[in-house]
């Protein structure tokens, strides 16, 4: 594990009020298990601690990256232990079982709204045989999102960021509004 330097920590002990200010003025603590006050400080002295670690100072002040990353782990471990709570279904891609698939989809029994589906996602498929790099990308996004997929998710399988992600998917939709293919169905 990387050690931190003089400098590094001179900058975390000049900066500890900022954990204390981002949790007053952005979070909101509830006390449950794992979301006390405790337990975001702790969050964000870490958090602050690899900021002071990461940091260069030729890139500019130190305050809003430290700000940036304090929030930033504390929205993530709120999004952890959510997650960890109420966990999402998962579901075998593999399985041949329509209806339990329409059911995941949220596509009811109704023949026409099938069929829209259906016909949506074998065209979305043609579609992806005209499209390459990110625009490929973000239909094959769009397709994970409508599988239940968050963005978070889609960027861990894809190992990049969420910002990319979003990205791709405007890309890909954007473009699809123009295929002569999609007019047909909303994006």
């Amino acid at each position: 594990m990387k050690q931190m330097t003089d400098y590094q920590r001179e900058l975390v002990v000049q900066n500890m009020d900022l954990v204390e200010q981002i949790i007053k003025k952005r979070i909101k603590v509830v006390g449950e298990v794992l979301l006390t006050h405790e337990d975001f400080y702790q969050i964000g002295c870490e958090a602050l601690c690899r900021a002071a670690m990461s940091y260069r100072p030729e890139i500019g002040s130190f305050v809003p990256l430290a700000c940036r990353a304090i929030y930033n782990a504390m929205i993530d471990h709120c999004r952890k232990e959510n997650s960890a709570r109420y966990p999402k279904m998962e579901m075998d891609l593999e399985c041949d079982c329509d209806s339990y698939a329409l059911s995941f989809f949220g596509v009811s029994d109704d023949l026409d709204e099938s069929m829209y589906y259906s016909d949506a996602q074998k065209v979305l498929q043609r579609c992806k045989e005209n499209y390459s790099g990110i625009t490929l990308r973000g239909i094959e996004a769009l397709e994970l999102k409508s599988l239940g997929y968050s963005s978070r998710e889609i960027a861990e399988r894809y190992d990049t960021t969420v910002n990319n992600i979003n990205a791709w998917i405007s890309r890909a939709r954007s473009k699809l509004r123009e295929d002569p293919q999609m007019l047909k169905f909303a994006f």
